[in-house]
């Protein structure tokens, strides 16, 4: 491959900043100029920007006003790239090769959100690549001489969890079409799929709607994230004409136009730590189709002995002829703009980089008809002849294989035979085009949906889907009659008027009435789950125009009523998936107002992103009866181990039997809910592996492990005056609430480990410098209040410039351990360093509990998850969550019995807060009593702050050489006294005072 052919063309284009990206005040890293794309440092530090250089770089950030129609048109003398451009430039080039023969292959590659859909579809009347094509197709073909026929075939197809689904088919078989190897030419097709014969670009248009609107359901039915699947259309296009000596030929194009899954980074969305991590197929078609791309790339670099794995995939299958093969192939990349995915986009631009290193080697399709007739005829029969004649025999070297290894391998052999006569009768029927054609006609009458839709939905109270994928939004509508809908399952009897499949439908779920447009929504039980505008729907409850409204699980509409076209205040006036999830998580408590840090702003994107995928696998849960719930938990910076600044957003399960759990990162859940919608998407397919499986197979089961009870913060400040710090301190968890204690003593000591003498205290922490320091950390012992971590019981911390962390020993089969650890830190020299350490940090305590698997109550196993899950929600049923705090729950559910435990942990905390204020009262007070030249205010108040940071056994002593300070005026033991103005001991004593 080495010595010739044309290279892969590629494109890259960055799309303008979105609603969130403005909202996060990001900055523009992407730089174009002619056909060189840069990509500046995102993070501030200098570093040099990378430079990549395409065949096209395509602006299309800015330098545009939106015309009255809706499209995007370029301003004077800006250099952005509308969507005629892109067509005109890499479109076109596909037209001009299909006409010329050759088959052709455009598909776009991204991160999700980056603009590929918009580039490839388009969106209202901005229409893209796909659109565009075909439309110039059948104008082409219009305007030709008439001398030569044209037959145009279309096919539309996705690719998801690595299954095959015919978009022109609303029902597609269990597990997806099978993918089969021509084995005369050598290239894997789709077997059965629904090929269209089409004669103008309406009834493409027709058909990419169908597509599109059976790509949505089904994505909704089966919990689908559509920025995870493939969509590939096919447009197979003939030409047919005479040549020279009157001999009928056919000249082939095969046009694939294919818009790739979301490409993102495998650490945000991978399966970091995860057991289950090779049970995903997050990324697969998308990381084999990086495998491919390098390897041809090696090859077309004149390397060697290079395998290129076209098997490893369903796409690096069907994509076997665009990449590396016979096709003149276009790639266009979509780039983010923004600094805060900078990683993403620079992993796409080294992916397209790779990417225009490929030669492909194509040659123009044509045949006599005669001879292509001929062929199809002369297989067709060797095929029959093998199945009726006995030519089917065991392959070699099956000597050794028992008598049923041979009848199975028979029964594959017969299988592709089939297979393989079923795609030769469809090549037959393809030569009878206009039958074809004429057939499809009349079983489906080319009607204008788009128009009738439009005409219905200026009249008729609808609903309209919302989607993640814009261009998946408003795809689906369901009208409502003049008097009662219903909605349900299509199992249900009688049939609802509106089905809906999918999790948490019931098969009665909703009523709607329609009193002369006036519409009322009411549930048809109190189990069926409905929101709307976020908020549970308990009772009947009348729908105002562009009010959301949510059914199970999945299905989320928009309600439209033209009757009466009057939208509640605050309402925008075009709502997207992004509106309504931010409305869902607002409605819960979970989103912050006003001015939000970067921290925040992050913490809220994460919680709309996951809050649907933790209400999807908890009724995933409660279908399969699973006994485990999801929440989404928020850690502060106090509750995380390390230096992280930041709140870090988690997903906790929790086994409702034995109330073990666990807390997974991000991706992780990520990658667990996808093999979750797997074998959810078994389970409805029959699969009764599904409910029986080993539990080291089930993305529901965890081995049990030590958990983090909570952790106990010791402040140093005390440390700086040569004070102890001696205490009983609250363990709380992430949620603040209060899970047992620690009894903790830090003192400082001598190297030996002997305690100072109370002469050493100072009244000046500067006095410590340059001086080693030693001090003795000492557990001796706790409380812990859940009797499931009696198995195990210990704690870890570190202090000053600790790289490891340092273990107490493990108790066990106790709630009240007795550790008695005591450890020396020593530091050689006292620094500013260290003086701030001790005045602005402390020591945490982080208090780990071992769980184990132990036999739940009898009670408990009798009731179902979602009776479980109920249980717990009333428990739970007076917490409230949002921005700031720390757990989230993904039914909005309020916890009573938390705010109550809190509300305790306060009391008791305030009680031992009036003691020290009432002492430190009655010290301020004996302060201003005294005459104005016996008020020494410096060394009152460093001897006030080392009260208020210490307790214990000094602290006793402290208060006395206080009080006998202030009482006579003399120093005891030896502590210095400073002297100072009395107008300033004066204003002190008055501010220490005001401050007490």
């Amino acid at each position: 491959m080495s010595g010739g052919g044309e290279s892969v063309k590629v494109a890259v284009r960055v799309r303008p900043f979105n609603s969130r990206e403005k909202e996060r005040g990001a900055k523009l890293v992407v730089e174009m100029k002619g056909a060189t794309t840069k990509l500046l440092c995102g993070d501030g530090s200098g570093e040099e920007p990378k430079t990549f250089t395409f065949d096209y770089s395509y602006w299309s950030h800015d330098g545009f006003t939106e015309q009255p129609d809706g499209i995007l048109l370029a301003d004077p003398g800006s250099s952005y790239a509308s969507q005629q451009n892109v067509f005109n430039d890499l479109g076109q080039g596909v037209l001009d090769n299909a006409f010329q023969g050759f088959n052709c292959s455009l598909f776009a590659y991204g991160q999700t959100g980056s603009g590929k859909s918009y580039s490839m579809v388009g969106y209202g009347n901005n229409k893209g690549i796909v659109p565009i094509t075909c439309d110039v197709l059948f104008k082409t073909i219009e305007a030709s001489d008439g001398k030569t026929k044209y037959e145009v075939t279309f096919s539309m197809l996705e690719i998801y969890n690595e299954q095959v689904r015919d978009l022109l088919q609303k029902v597609n078989p269990k597990g997806g079409l099978q993918v089969r190897q021509n084995p005369k030419e050598g290239l894997f097709y789709v077997q059965a799929l629904k090929k269209v014969a089409v004669g103008s670009y309406r009834e493409i248009e027709n058909k990419i709607e169908e597509g599109t609107s059976n790509r949505t359901v089904a994505a909704t039915q089966m919990n689908a994230t559509s920025s995870r699947a493939h969509t590939v259309v096919t447009i197979q296009f003939d030409q047919i004409s005479k040549n020279d000596v009157g001999q009928e030929t056919k000249k082939t194009s095969v046009i694939n136009l294919v818009d790739l899954a979301g490409s993102e980074r495998a650490d945000s969305t991978g399966a970091t730590g995860d057991r289950l991590k090779e049970g995903a197929n997050i990324n697969k078609s998308l990381s084999s189709l990086g495998n491919v791309i390098s390897a041809l790339a090696d090859l077309s670099m004149g390397k060697k002995k290079v395998l290129v794995p076209y098997r490893d995939s369903v796409l690096t299958k069907l994509l076997q002829n665009a990449l590396g093969g016979n096709s003149k192939t276009i790639m266009i990349a979509a780039l983010s703009p923004a600094d805060i995915n900078h990683d993403e986009t620079l992993g796409t631009l080294r992916y397209a980089d790779r990417a225009k290193k490929i030669k492909n080697k194509a040659v123009v399709n044509e045949n006599p008809v005669e001879k292509l007739i001929r062929e199809l005829r002369e297989e067709n029969e060797r095929l029959k002849s093998a199945m009726t004649g006995g030519g089917i025999v065991a392959p070699e070297g099956g000597v050794n294989m028992s008598p049923e290894e041979k009848e199975k391998m028979r029964q594959q052999m017969m299988e592709e035979i089939k297979a393989q006569l079923m795609a030769n009768q469809e090549a037959m029927e393809d030569f009878d085009w206009d039958k074809k054609h004429q057939q499809q006609m009349e079983d489906e009458p080319t009607l204008d949906h788009k128009a009738i839709n439009q005409s219905r939905r200026s009249k008729e109270p609808h609903f309209a889907n919302l989607n993640e994928d814009n261009m998946l939004s408003n795809v689906v509508f369901h009208f409502l009659g003049s008097d009662e809908t219903t909605i349900g399952r299509k199992d249900a009897d009688p049939q609802p008027t509106i089905m809906l499949s999918g999790l948490s439908i019931s098969k009665q779920h909703a009523i709607i009435t329609n009193s002369d447009g006036e519409i009322t929504l009411r549930p048809y039980s109190s189990s069926c789950k409905i929101k709307v505008n976020g908020v549970p729907l308990a009772g009947a409850r009348s729908l105002e125009h562009l009010d959301r409204v949510m059914f199970g699980s999945n299905h989320l509409f928009v309600f439209h009523n033209p009757l009466n076209p009057k939208a509640a205040e605050g309402t925008p006036p075009v709502v997207e998936w992004e509106f309504a999830q931010k409305e869902l998580a607002e409605a819960r408590g979970l989103m912050a107002g006003g001015n939000l840090t970067q921290d925040q702003q992050r913490t809220q994107d994460q919680i709309v992103e996951l809050l649907p995928m933790v209400n999807e696998v908890n009724a995933v849960s409660e279908e399969l009866d699973k006994h485990k719930g999801f929440e989404i938990v928020l850690l502060s910076e106090e509750a995380q181990e390390g230096t992280n600044r930041e709140t870090k957003v988690m997903v906790k399960m929790k086994d409702l039997l034995n109330q073990n759990s666990w807390l997974w990162e991000r991706g992780k859940f990520i990658n667990r809910r996808y093999v979750i919608q797997e074998l959810y998407q078994r389970y409805i397919d029959g699969d009764e592996h599904v409910l029986k499986m080993p539990k080291e197979e089930d993305p529901f089961w965890e081995p049990p492990e030590d958990v983090l009870i909570g952790t106990a913060n010791v402040f140093l400040q005390s440390l700086s005056y040569y004070l102890d710090f001696d205490d009983k301190v609250a363990v709380t968890d992430f949620k603040g609430k209060e899970e047992g204690s620690l009894v903790v003593c830090i003192a400082p000591c001598n190297q030996n480990g002997q305690p100072i003498g109370e002469d050493d205290f100072v009244d000046d922490p500067n006095e410590l410098l340059g001086k080693p320091y030693h001090f003795k950390v000492n557990i001796r012992n706790g409380e812990i209040h859940k009797s499931r971590f009696s198995h195990g019981l210990k704690v870890k911390y570190k202090c000053y410039n600790e790289n490891e962390y340092t273990w107490t020993d493990e108790k066990k089969e106790t709630l009240s351990p007795e550790w008695n650890h005591s450890r020396i830190v020593s530091i050689p020299s006292t620094t500013e360093d260290v003086l701030s350490y001790f005045e602005n940090s402390s020591v945490k305590f982080s208090v780990y509990g071992r769980q184990i698997d132990t036999a739940p109550d009898s009670k408990l196993t009798k009731l179902t998850t979602k009776e479980l899950r109920q249980m717990e929600n009333m428990q739970d049923s007076g917490r409230k969550a949002r921005i700031g705090s720390s757990a989230v729950d993904a039914d909005g559910q309020d916890e009573v019995g938390q705010i109550k435990g809190e509300l305790l942990l306060l009391k008791r905390k305030f009680e031992r807060l009036e003691k020290k204020e009432r002492r430190l009262q009655e010290i301020c007070k004996q302060w201003e009593q005294k005459p104005a030249e016996e008020q020494q205010f410096e060394p009152f108040y460093r001897s006030v702050s080392a009260v208020a940071f210490s307790t214990g056994a000094k602290l006793k002593t402290r208060v006395h050489m206080l009080n006998k300070f202030l009482h006579t005026g003399e120093a005891v033991n030896g502590a210095k006294v400073v002297q100072t103005n009395g107008d300033q001991k004066a204003q002190g004593g008055s501010k220490a005072c005001a401050i007490m």
